[in-house]
């Protein structure tokens, strides 16, 4: 085995791996839509390239395990795709920065879909590094400065771009995505994976039977309902705010804002208790502040307490959020490990879909007090879920040794 990079170089390359995805994401889900109809793009058309947007997320698991069974080049199984996809990514923004949509659509369209799939290539083979490289006692640290990173990334940029479009208009945006996805290189091409994997973390398709285990359909079965509530919870506090109080465009953005101050507080501090105090003291934990969160929020009096929720809620988000994608990665099949992490996530987002879906439904029929506490119910079936995970897989911490770079 390869020595491994220093501690602080592992932290520093995935934070910044994943801000930079959040550059790409501040752009699809704050200004892409404004922008096509600020030129005349019709709605329908919008709808169809949002869909089409999302269609490479959905396709990530295909992703995953072509680098978890195939060394891109001889340069390893997740160096040189990271490296394809930031590169492609750029150049996906940098050419979209000198077409408009209202001219020329096709092109447009045709170029951010490329930017949008170039984002999952590093992204899906980003976390199969993340499971290669990382030590069993910083799962939970490296996943709290991803998704802080992200955070950070979404935030920062989603402000700056609100600016600059007033101003310069949106070829700068793009440029700015475009330059941003070269600053991880600075880490990337220091990378050197083993020229040989372990014989116990070569690709098998076997190893895929993993997937029918007690312990990976409890995981699942978590999955989806910590994620029906979480996200659940977390799509209707704005349209609460609106519906309920008659909030102000600007009421919300601060909401936003605080919301997204709070999660990367929280992930940071999952990461932290994770790794330091418990995997279970960390998952029960989470569960029971994603409930006590639902109920507060449902209870709030007025825009004031749900500004105040704003950043209590988005450390409560964050921190579950951590803790989820820590377990993933623990439960994860070196084998296969970019492609099960990625299914792990797919089936996340099944619950996600449901949560925002079914509870923005019910809030005409029986109120948001009642949906939000009807969430924070549906979260306690997460506790036996879990209490079962714990004992058939005491082997969660017993993790192999990393495979260096």
């Amino acid at each position: 085995m390869q020595d491994t990079k220093p501690r602080w170089f592992r932290l520093t390359m995935f934070g910044m791996l994943y801000f930079v995805q959040g550059s790409a994401l501040a752009y699809f889900r704050n200004y892409n839509k404004p922008y096509l109809k600020s030129v005349g793009i019709d709605v329908d058309t919008i709808g169809v390239l949002t869909t089409i947007l999302l269609l490479p997320f959905v396709i990530k698991i295909f992703i995953g395990m072509l680098s978890d069974q195939v060394s891109l080049f001889g340069m390893g199984h997740r160096k040189p795709y990271i490296i394809l996809g930031l590169m492609l990514t750029a150049a996906a923004f940098g050419l979209v920065a000198f077409v408009l949509p209202d001219s020329n659509f096709p092109l447009f369209a045709a170029l951010t879909v490329l930017g949008s799939f170039s984002v999952t290539i590093f992204d899906s083979t980003t976390d199969g590094l993340a499971i290669d490289c990382t030590p069993p006692e910083d799962h939970g640290t490296v996943q709290g400065i991803m998704t802080g990173g992200r955070a950070v990334g979404i935030i920062v940029l989603s402000t700056l771009f609100g600016y600059l479009v007033e101003s310069q208009g949106y070829r700068i945006v793009f440029l700015i995505i475009a330059g941003a996805m070269l600053l991880p290189l600075i880490w990337v091409l220091q990378v050197k994976e083993p020229e040989h994997r372990p014989e116990q973390k070569k690709f098998e398709w076997k190893a895929f039977g993993a997937l029918g285990k007690p312990r990976f359909l409890l995981f699942a079965t978590y999955a989806i309902f910590y994620s029906i509530a979480s996200f659940g919870i977390d799509g209707l506090v704005t349209l609460y705010m609106s519906s309920s109080f008659n909030a102000s465009d600007q009421a919300v953005g601060y909401y936003g804002s605080l919301r997204g101050i709070g999660a990367v507080i929280g992930a940071v501090a999952a990461g932290f208790i994770f790794d330091r105090i418990g995997r279970k003291v960390s998952a029960f934990g989470a569960l029971a502040l994603i409930s006590i969160g639902g109920i507060l929020i449902g209870l709030a009096a007025g825009i004031p307490m749900l500004l105040v929720m704003g950043i209590i809620w988005g450390i409560v988000w964050g921190f579950q959020e951590t803790i989820f994608v820590s377990l993933a990665m623990d439960l994860s099949d070196h084998r296969i490990a970019a492609s099960m992490f990625a299914i792990m996530m797919a089936i996340s987002n099944v619950g996600t879909a449901i949560g925002e879906g079914i509870a923005t439904g019910l809030t005409d029929d029986i109120g948001f007090i009642t949906v939000f506490i009807g969430l924070a119910a549906i979260n306690v079936i997460n506790v036996p879920i879990l209490g079962g995970l714990f004992r058939i897989a005491p082997e969660i911490n017993a993790r192999p040794e990393p495979v260096g770079i």
